[in-house]
Protein backbone atom coordinates (compact mmCIF):
# COMPACT_ATOMS: atom_id res chain seq x y z
CA UNK A 1 0.00 0.00 0.00
CA UNK A 2 0.90 3.54 -1.02
CA UNK A 3 0.73 5.75 2.21
CA UNK A 4 2.17 8.36 0.20
CA UNK A 5 1.16 11.80 2.16
CA UNK A 6 -0.27 14.32 -0.81
CA UNK A 7 0.11 17.73 -0.47
CA UNK A 8 -2.39 18.30 -2.89
CA UNK A 9 -5.43 16.04 -0.84
CA UNK A 10 -6.33 18.65 1.56
CA UNK A 11 -8.94 20.61 0.21
CA UNK A 12 -10.77 23.31 2.18
CA UNK A 13 -11.11 21.34 5.19
CA UNK A 14 -11.40 23.11 8.77
CA UNK A 15 -9.28 23.05 11.63
CA UNK A 16 -9.90 19.78 14.04
CA UNK A 17 -10.37 20.62 17.63
CA UNK A 18 -7.50 18.26 18.25
CA UNK A 19 -4.89 21.35 15.98
CA UNK A 20 -6.95 23.76 17.87
CA UNK A 21 -6.00 22.92 21.13
CA UNK A 22 -2.65 21.74 20.47
CA UNK A 23 -2.33 25.36 18.60
CA UNK A 24 -3.49 26.96 21.57
CA UNK A 25 -1.30 25.20 24.23
CA UNK A 26 1.57 26.15 22.27
CA UNK A 27 0.50 30.05 22.13
CA UNK A 28 -0.20 29.89 25.33
CA UNK A 29 2.98 28.36 26.75
CA UNK A 30 4.57 30.99 24.23
CA UNK A 31 3.30 33.78 25.77
CA UNK A 32 4.40 32.31 29.13
CA UNK A 33 7.78 32.54 28.06
CA UNK A 34 8.06 35.74 26.28
CA UNK A 35 11.59 36.72 27.04
CA UNK A 36 12.65 34.07 29.21
CA UNK A 37 14.00 30.77 28.86
CA UNK A 38 11.60 27.60 28.37
CA UNK A 39 11.02 25.51 31.19
CA UNK A 40 12.69 21.70 30.80
CA UNK A 41 11.76 18.24 31.85
CA UNK A 42 15.23 17.32 33.99
CA UNK A 43 18.75 17.97 34.18
CA UNK A 44 19.64 16.42 30.94
CA UNK A 45 18.68 19.51 29.18
CA UNK A 46 21.95 20.89 31.06
CA UNK A 47 25.24 20.25 28.15
CA UNK A 48 28.24 22.34 27.78
CA UNK A 49 28.04 23.33 24.19
CA UNK A 50 32.05 21.44 23.89
CA UNK A 51 30.43 18.28 24.34
CA UNK A 52 27.85 18.92 21.94
CA UNK A 53 27.30 17.87 18.04
CA UNK A 54 25.11 19.22 15.33
CA UNK A 55 21.77 16.72 15.98
CA UNK A 56 22.31 17.87 19.87
CA UNK A 57 21.48 21.42 19.09
CA UNK A 58 18.82 20.27 16.05
CA UNK A 59 16.72 18.55 18.62
CA UNK A 60 17.04 21.06 20.94
CA UNK A 61 15.22 23.26 18.59
CA UNK A 62 12.38 21.27 18.96
CA UNK A 63 11.68 22.26 22.62
CA UNK A 64 11.07 25.83 21.37
CA UNK A 65 7.56 26.49 20.81
CA UNK A 66 7.59 29.03 17.57
CA UNK A 67 8.76 26.06 15.12
CA UNK A 68 5.95 23.91 15.98
CA UNK A 69 3.65 26.56 15.65
CA UNK A 70 5.24 27.01 12.53
CA UNK A 71 4.25 23.15 12.04
CA UNK A 72 0.75 23.59 13.40
CA UNK A 73 -0.56 26.26 11.28
CA UNK A 74 1.15 24.44 7.66
CA UNK A 75 -2.79 23.05 7.53
CA UNK A 76 -1.79 21.30 3.97
CA UNK A 77 1.06 19.06 5.50
CA UNK A 78 -1.15 18.92 8.97
CA UNK A 79 -4.42 18.38 7.54
CA UNK A 80 -3.33 15.75 5.06
CA UNK A 81 -1.53 13.80 7.61
CA UNK A 82 -5.03 13.59 9.16
CA UNK A 83 -6.95 12.80 6.45
CA UNK A 84 -4.17 10.02 5.79
CA UNK A 85 -5.38 8.61 9.20
CA UNK A 86 -9.43 9.31 9.47
CA UNK A 87 -9.79 8.17 5.56
CA UNK A 88 -7.93 4.78 6.71
CA UNK A 89 -9.73 4.08 9.70
CA UNK A 90 -9.96 0.29 8.97
CA UNK A 91 -5.90 0.44 8.97
CA UNK A 92 -5.61 1.72 12.56
CA UNK A 93 -8.96 -0.17 14.08
CA UNK A 94 -7.10 -1.76 17.39
CA UNK A 95 -3.44 -1.23 16.27
CA UNK A 96 -0.63 -0.40 17.88
CA UNK A 97 0.73 2.80 16.41
CA UNK A 98 4.30 4.16 16.88
CA UNK A 99 4.75 8.02 16.78
CA UNK A 100 8.36 9.20 15.95
CA UNK A 101 9.60 12.61 16.73
CA UNK A 102 6.11 13.08 18.06
CA UNK A 103 6.89 16.86 19.11
CA UNK A 104 3.41 18.31 20.32
CA UNK A 105 1.30 15.41 19.71
CA UNK A 106 -0.61 16.03 17.12
CA UNK A 107 -0.02 12.22 14.84
CA UNK A 108 0.14 10.87 18.13
CA UNK A 109 -3.87 11.95 18.72
CA UNK A 110 -5.02 11.45 15.28
CA UNK A 111 -3.78 7.89 15.43
CA UNK A 112 -6.27 7.60 18.32
CA UNK A 113 -9.44 9.14 16.91
CA UNK A 114 -8.62 6.88 13.97
CA UNK A 115 -9.32 4.21 16.22
CA UNK A 116 -5.92 3.15 17.04
CA UNK A 117 -5.89 1.26 20.49
CA UNK A 118 -2.54 2.49 21.82
CA UNK A 119 -0.04 4.66 20.29
CA UNK A 120 2.99 5.62 21.54
CA UNK A 121 4.92 8.47 20.89
CA UNK A 122 8.75 9.21 21.48
CA UNK A 123 10.13 12.64 21.17
CA UNK A 124 13.92 13.37 22.12
CA UNK A 125 13.15 17.10 22.75
CA UNK A 126 11.38 18.69 26.60
CA UNK A 127 8.31 19.43 24.31
CA UNK A 128 7.08 16.35 25.09
CA UNK A 129 5.65 17.68 28.56
CA UNK A 130 3.51 20.06 26.62
CA UNK A 131 2.60 17.34 24.52
CA UNK A 132 1.64 15.39 27.42
CA UNK A 133 -1.05 18.36 28.73
CA UNK A 134 -2.46 18.45 25.30
CA UNK A 135 -2.79 14.98 25.19
CA UNK A 136 -4.97 15.09 28.72
CA UNK A 137 -6.42 18.32 27.65
CA UNK A 138 -8.26 15.96 24.53
CA UNK A 139 -9.02 12.88 26.67
CA UNK A 140 -6.12 10.71 25.22
CA UNK A 141 -3.85 9.87 28.14
CA UNK A 142 -6.05 6.33 28.40
CA UNK A 143 -4.48 5.56 25.30
CA UNK A 144 -1.25 7.72 24.33
CA UNK A 145 1.52 7.20 26.17
CA UNK A 146 4.55 9.60 25.71
CA UNK A 147 8.51 8.86 25.93
CA UNK A 148 11.02 11.57 26.13
CA UNK A 149 14.76 9.79 24.72
CA UNK A 150 16.00 8.89 21.33
CA UNK A 151 14.65 6.42 19.23
CA UNK A 152 17.75 4.25 19.37
CA UNK A 153 17.90 4.43 22.90
CA UNK A 154 14.31 3.51 24.39
CA UNK A 155 12.61 0.59 24.80
CA UNK A 156 8.66 0.38 24.06
CA UNK A 157 6.55 0.34 27.63
CA UNK A 158 4.27 -2.35 28.98
CA UNK A 159 6.51 -5.08 27.22
CA UNK A 160 5.33 -4.14 23.77
CA UNK A 161 7.88 -5.61 21.18
CA UNK A 162 6.04 -4.91 17.88
CA UNK A 163 4.09 -2.59 16.60
CA UNK A 164 1.62 -2.56 13.43
CA UNK A 165 1.81 1.11 12.40
CA UNK A 166 4.98 3.87 12.36
CA UNK A 167 3.82 7.63 12.00
CA UNK A 168 6.26 9.84 11.18
CA UNK A 169 6.86 13.75 9.79
CA UNK A 170 11.08 13.09 9.84
CA UNK A 171 11.27 15.10 6.16
CA UNK A 172 12.47 18.15 6.39
CA UNK A 173 14.01 20.79 4.06
CA UNK A 174 14.90 19.32 0.74
CA UNK A 175 13.93 16.21 2.11
CA UNK A 176 16.57 14.75 4.40
CA UNK A 177 18.46 17.88 6.05
CA UNK A 178 16.30 16.78 9.49
CA UNK A 179 18.20 14.08 10.08
CA UNK A 180 15.47 11.62 11.35
CA UNK A 181 15.62 8.84 8.42
CA UNK A 182 17.97 6.98 10.08
CA UNK A 183 16.23 6.69 13.04
CA UNK A 184 12.81 6.19 11.42
CA UNK A 185 14.40 3.30 9.34
CA UNK A 186 15.90 1.66 12.95
CA UNK A 187 12.93 1.60 14.44
CA UNK A 188 10.99 0.19 11.64
CA UNK A 189 13.55 -2.42 11.70
CA UNK A 190 13.66 -3.02 15.28
CA UNK A 191 9.63 -2.83 16.40
CA UNK A 192 7.54 -2.83 12.75
CA UNK A 193 5.59 -5.93 12.09
CA UNK A 194 7.01 -7.92 9.76
CA UNK A 195 4.51 -9.08 7.95
CA UNK A 196 1.64 -6.21 7.70
CA UNK A 197 3.44 -3.44 9.37
CA UNK A 198 2.65 0.18 7.73
CA UNK A 199 4.72 3.17 7.43
CA UNK A 200 2.89 6.52 7.09
CA UNK A 201 4.24 7.80 4.81
CA UNK A 202 6.10 4.67 2.94
CA UNK A 203 7.45 7.11 0.09
CA UNK A 204 8.79 10.22 -0.63
CA UNK A 205 9.76 11.85 -4.03
CA UNK A 206 12.46 14.99 -4.18
CA UNK A 207 12.38 17.26 -7.55
CA UNK A 208 15.14 18.84 -8.59
CA UNK A 209 15.49 21.54 -11.35
CA UNK A 210 18.48 23.61 -12.40
CA UNK A 211 17.91 27.28 -12.66
CA UNK A 212 20.66 30.54 -13.58
CA UNK A 213 20.45 33.63 -12.13
CA UNK A 214 21.45 35.12 -15.45
CA UNK A 215 22.24 38.97 -13.22
CA UNK A 216 24.08 36.90 -10.48
CA UNK A 217 26.47 35.47 -13.06
CA UNK A 218 26.45 38.58 -15.31
CA UNK A 219 27.92 40.53 -12.17
CA UNK A 220 30.16 37.86 -10.89
CA UNK A 221 31.59 36.04 -13.68
CA UNK A 222 30.72 37.34 -17.28
CA UNK A 223 32.05 41.04 -16.50
CA UNK A 224 35.71 39.11 -16.78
Amino acid sequence: MDNTVSTNSTGNVPLSPILKTALATVNKTTTINNGESEKTNDDNDKCFPEDRVSKDYYFDSYAHFGIHEEMLKDEVRTLTYRNAMVYNRHLFKDKVVLDLGCGTGILSMFAAKAGAKRVIGIDMSSIVGYAQEIIESNNLSSVITLIRGKIEEVELPDGITEVDIIVSEWMGYCLLYESMLNSILYARDKWLNKQNGLLFPDKCQLYICGIEDKKYRDEKINWW
